[in-house]
């Protein structure tokens, strides 16, 4: 894989451009043009667009040439162009004197006869570099229509005053290249890598680039080359920051080597330092050199606040890398007690003056290491909260230090050390409040990381039975409901629930984070909906808090009640949305639902593809972040999608690899699908339909209503077992359509009733689950088939055979019937074909030595074997049939 990637990062795909590619071929191609001007920044790709027009210039009988600027050929007379001249024709004599007008005209037939008088497409790269008699040639080849100048200029370069006055006259068309937008870099990540890039990582390029493709090919290169840049499951993902090369060190340096000594220290300043007021710096700058910075696109002041960035994130790490350590040291510890002297007690500044201190390799004061925590927590930065609270002495710590720190841990997957410090915490000074929260955070981590639900209910037991508060006691009450709802017993979560009044905001919280998925899995879908967005609501209100899940968890939900309402295009809209939020704030245990639950609405979607995919790549994230019970659920659903497009060997091996984790309860009778399936891949039906039995009891054991119509479903699906009763009562207890369309494609399929299995296939279709419309309509067809409707049942099959394209090569046994369409015979073949150039019944008897009554005959069984009732429909129809 990584010599594939390799092969490919030489020669850089080109994304985003397709416009500018429309204005030089229109320009190329309209004969009013003698050129076309790119012009951007620095790496933004001017000379790869170049490349791009030349090659498809080449591919459309082109000839073609390529010149470029440099400091070097400017100081020789046409020495850039030299290519373009015949034999050395015109080059300086030993006076160094040249006739132009001679070289010129002489220079132009030349290209003329050498190219057979075809205009010749002509790259000048960099042509501000270019001497003044390389540009006067070049733009009287351009004005006389022998060439088609193509030239790039760089941002802040002055462009010669040849290449304006043509376009100014309109001579030349011009397109103004920006960087990437962060789709296209997307895009271009996918087709670079080999493979979709996890969103999280996709972000912290985004962030780190900006979009300069010059930039992401330096950084993409680093990345690899370090090992922070891994491939997963098809999926790759970024285990650790990413770092520049010496190449891209060296593109920097070239853009602020010319600065003066107080410009570069104010660039070295907001290096380390960035934002910083523009009224501060404008004491500590001399007059100009903050708009000279400006003016070369080196620095940023946002209107706004008035706040001063360095321009680009990577000139901030180069400069960083390139400062003397001990400067540094200066820099920060003046900095910070410059804060520290306009902000005497902790409060907002304190994280910046305790990064700062660290970064010198100080040692702040704890409580502005606290107070720089708690900033951090609350921006959801856990890494900077661990950095700063290891930084607080044992014996300095108390039970809020612990609370913060015990998070922090959990959160970047530190279990082990999570449990030790906060059960530390419970034991060291603090209120009843943070007493709770550090059993509440202990719990989770037990739950969530340590995958020990017992052992949270045991430390959920244990603070309840101290607590004294009502609204703290309601708090650990909807704390167990949560245990328990993801733990695998949604039923239990909801008699828990009902024990609490909720009037407590930061209860009500906790509430709808336990009951939101309880709800959707006891099949009440429209309830739990309206919880998640309560909970959202009530949670964005509540503000600041420690110990408590990301706002963005309420979203998962929604997703998940969405999806099991048959609502499947909105729950992926909503899924879509919530991934980018968190990838911009990088909770991983958000982000791991976030795709686990794009790869749950895509394989009800039948997009099976598209599930590997996601499933994969939530995989790769708990992997990374060492969740390994929300890895095992993903691998479940990436076991469920190799089965599922028939990979039954790379099933098994996922299922192979989920047995080396722990068991984990949340979804549980879900995960068994993926176990069915791959037995269904393996051609194994017995033990499939008893695996398929199993998961069943037991989500009706645990109340998990929804997901018992999925597995009887799919059950009655892959052995065409009668299932319908029991989906009948499902149905009537849940209010969700795709529990009722399950229903009903069951019962339909027990009578054999052609006309309810199309309907059956109507419902899945309207949610947008195109699978089960095409196995659906493709038993409409069987039935239609089987009491003698030949026209319906070949419409049925053809749309069977639409749905199942969709379906990204699903291989499921309720596609199989779609092979059975009743071939046309080799006389209505050669019949429809006429007919389908446009001839009349007549002509084709005539050119058949037939009747027409035989014609028309023929036609009418071609016509009920394909589905159709007239000629308009035969060509479509019969390229299917083909």
């Amino acid at each position: 894989m990584l010599a594939a990637v390799a092969t490919t990062l030489q020669r850089w795909p080109i994304v985003g451009r397709r416009s500018e590619l429309e204005v030089f071929e229109e320009a190329l191609c309209s004969g009013e043009h003698a050129g076309l001007v790119i012009h951007g920044r620095a790496g933004v790709g001017k000379t790869r667009l170049a490349d791009e027009c030349r090659e498809w210039a080449a591919a459309s009988g082109h000839p073609t040439e390529r010149v470029a600027g440099s400091r070097t050929t400017a100081l020789l007379p046409l020495g850039a162009v030299a290519a373009l001249l015949a034999g050395g024709l015109g080059l300086p004599g030993p006076e160094g004197h040249v006739n132009t007008v001679t070289l010129f005209e002489q220079t132009r037939r030349a290209l003329h006869e050498r190219h057979g008088g075809h205009r010749v497409v002509t790259i000048a790269d960099d042509v501000a570099l270019l001497d003044a008699a390389s540009l006067a040639l070049l733009a009287y080849l351009a004005a006389k229509g022998t060439i088609f100048l193509i030239a790039t200029v760089r941002t802040g370069e002055p462009v010669p005053d040849l290449v304006t006055g043509l376009w100014r006259d309109g001579r030349v068309a011009r397109v103004d290249l920006q960087d990437l937008s962060r789709t296209h870099l997307d895009t271009l990540l996918h087709l670079a890598l080999g493979g979709p890039i996890e969103a999280g990582a996709g972000r912290q390029f985004w962030e780190v680039t900006r979009g300069n493709p010059l930039y992401v090919h330096e950084v993409v290169l680093g990345a690899l080359e370090s090992g922070a840049l891994v491939e997963r499951s098809g999926v790759w993902h970024l285990e650790d920051g990413l770092s520049s090369t010496s190449r891209l060190r060296d593109l920097v340096e070239q853009r602020i080597e010319g600065l003066s000594a107080e410009a570069r220290s104010v660039v070295e300043l907001l290096a380390l330092c960035q934002p910083l007021e523009l009224g501060y710096l404008e004491t500590v700058a001399a007059a100009g050199v903050l708009e000279s910075l400006e003016r070369a696109g080196l620095v940023t002041v946002a209107a706004a606040d008035w706040e001063v960035r360095l321009a680009h994130p990577l000139h901030g790490e180069v400069v960083r890398a390139a400062i003397p350590r001990l400067r540094a040291r200066a820099i920060l510890l003046a900095e910070a007690e410059r804060l520290e002297a306009l902000n005497p007690e902790p409060g907002p500044a304190s994280l910046r003056i305790a990064v700062w201190r660290l970064d010198a390799g100080g040692r702040p004061d704890p409580a502005i290491l606290m107070s720089g925590a708690r900033l951090a927590r609350y921006a959801h930065d856990f890494r900077v909260v661990r950095r700063l609270m290891e930084a607080v002495p044992d014996e300095r710590l108390d039970g809020v230090g612990a609370l913060l720190l015990g998070e922090a841990l959990y959160e970047l997957g530190a279990f082990d050390a999570a449990e030790r410090v906060l059960a530390r915490g419970q034991e060291l000074p603090g209120s009843e409040h943070v007493a709770l929260r550090l059993a509440v955070t202990r719990a989770k981590n037990a739950q969530w990381g340590l995958c020990r639900p017992e052992a949270a209910l045991a430390i959920n037991t244990g603070a309840r039975a101290v607590v004294t508060s009502a609204p703290l006691a309601e708090e650990l009450v909807a704390d167990e409901a949560s245990i328990l709802t993801f733990s695998g017993r949604p039923d239990r979560a909801l008699a828990v629930l009902q024990r609490i009044a909720g009037r407590d905001r930061r209860t009500r919280v906790a509430r709808a984070i336990a009951g939101a998925p309880a709800l959707a899995a006891a099949g009440r879908t429209a309830e739990a909906v309206s919880v998640a967005e309560a909970g959202y609501a009530d949670h964005v209100a509540l503000g600041d808090e420690l110990a408590i899940a990301h706002p963005a968890m309420h979203i998962v939900n929604q997703v998940f009640a969405l999806t099991e309402a048959g609502r499947l295009a909105e729950a992926e809209q909503l899924a879509r949305a919530g991934a980018e939020i968190v990838a911009s704030n990088r909770v991983p245990i958000a982000q791991i639902w976030f795709a686990a639950n794009l790869g749950r609405v895509a394989i009800l979607q039948g997009r099976v593809a598209t599930a590997r995919r996601y499933y994969a790549e939530a995989a790769g994230l708990a992997e990374v972040h060492r969740f390994a019970g929300p890895r095992r659920v993903a691998l479940s659903g990436l076991g469920l999608a190799h089965a599922m497009l028939g990979e039954a060997d790379a099933a098994a091996r996922t299922l192979a690899e989920r047995a080396k984790g722990p068991e984990f309860g949340f979804r549980r009778p879900e995960q068994e699908l993926a176990d069915a399936w791959t037995a269904i891949a393996a051609r194994r039906p017995m033990e499939a339909a008893e695996r398929f039995r199993s998961a069943a009891a037991q989500a009706a054991s645990t109340g998990h209503r929804t997901t018992e119509s999925w597995i009887w479903h799919d059950l009655m699906r892959t052995s065409g077992e009668d299932v319908s009763a029991r989906l009948r009562e499902l149905a009537g207890t849940c209010d969700s359509r795709l529990v009722s369309a399950r229903a009903r494609h069951a019962a339909a399929a027990r009578a054999r009733d052609a006309r309810e299995l199309a309907g059956a296939a109507d419902d899945f279709q309207a949610m947008g689950a195109l699978l089960l419309a095409a196995e659906a309509i493709s038993g409409a067809a069987e039935a239609f088939r089987r009491a003698g409707d030949q026209r319906a049942a070949t419409a049925a099959l053809r749309r069977s055979g639409d749905l199942a394209a969709a379906c990204e090569g699903a291989a499921t046994p309720g596609l199989i019937h779609a092979a059975g369409a009743v071939p046309l015979s080799g006389r209505e073949r050669e019949i429809v074909m006429l007919a389908v150039q446009g001839m009349s019944s007549k002509d084709i008897a005539d050119r058949l030595y037939l009747s027409v009554r035989t014609v028309n005959n023929h036609l009418q069984h071609a016509y009920t074997k394909l589905g159709v009732t007239s000629r308009a429909g035969l060509a479509q129809a019969l390229g299917s049939e083909v």
